[in-house]
């Protein structure tokens, strides 16, 4: 696993936000359900858009239009990129905006351990929480070769030479002056 998860946040965060303003452009006041759904159900019209980004904001647009005017604005898709960077991302969040073109093994290792990783059971992971969980699963990995080790393994070469021969690898290493 990679040392952090920001590439997942940043690939989220950037998705939405290239998504929603390669759909908003020319429109103002923001974008309504139906035109996300036409945007999902026609391939031809997307052109830097995401089909899981879009589904995403066509799945979640009543929780994205706070003011419930219709319409989810730069200033929603703004306060959502906002809260996924500061707050981190449901299972179900890494999933939709994470799945489509980003299946990493950072991502397939982050939902396999979903629960372990979110130390702090919000169901929400953040960057901090996948660095914590990288950094303890290396902590362990390093003490499971540690207690594997076998000190009957370690040699040491001892020399018959009384001269100013070191007797072992130690003296090879931190000589003596020996005058």
């Amino acid at each position: 696993m990679a040392a952090t998860g920001s590439g997942l946040f940043v690939s989220a965060i950037s998705g939405l936000s290239s998504t929603y303003a390669a759909l908003a452009k020319g429109k103002t006041g923001g974008l309504s359900l139906d035109d996300l759904t036409t945007n999902l159900d026609s391939s031809s019209s997307l052109n830097n858009a995401n089909y899981s980004f879009i589904s995403y904001l066509t799945n979640n647009f009543g929780n994205l239009d706070k003011d419930g005017d219709g319409k989810i604005t730069a200033q929603d898709i703004n306060n959502l990129t906002q809260k996924i960077s500061t707050q981190g991302m449901t299972y179900e969040e890494i999933v939709q905006l994470c799945g489509s073109g980003y299946g990493t093994s950072l991502m397939n290792t982050v939902l396999t351990y979903f629960d372990e990783i979110d130390k702090n059971k919000d169901g929400r992971i953040t960057d901090a929480e996948i660095k914590a969980y990288n950094i303890e699963a290396d902590r362990m990995k390093m003490e499971l070769e540690y207690n594997s080790y076998n000190p009957n393994d370690a040699s040491l070469f001892y020399s018959d030479d009384t001269d100013f021969t070191p007797s072992s690898l130690l003296e090879y290493k931190y000589p003596q002056n020996n005058t």
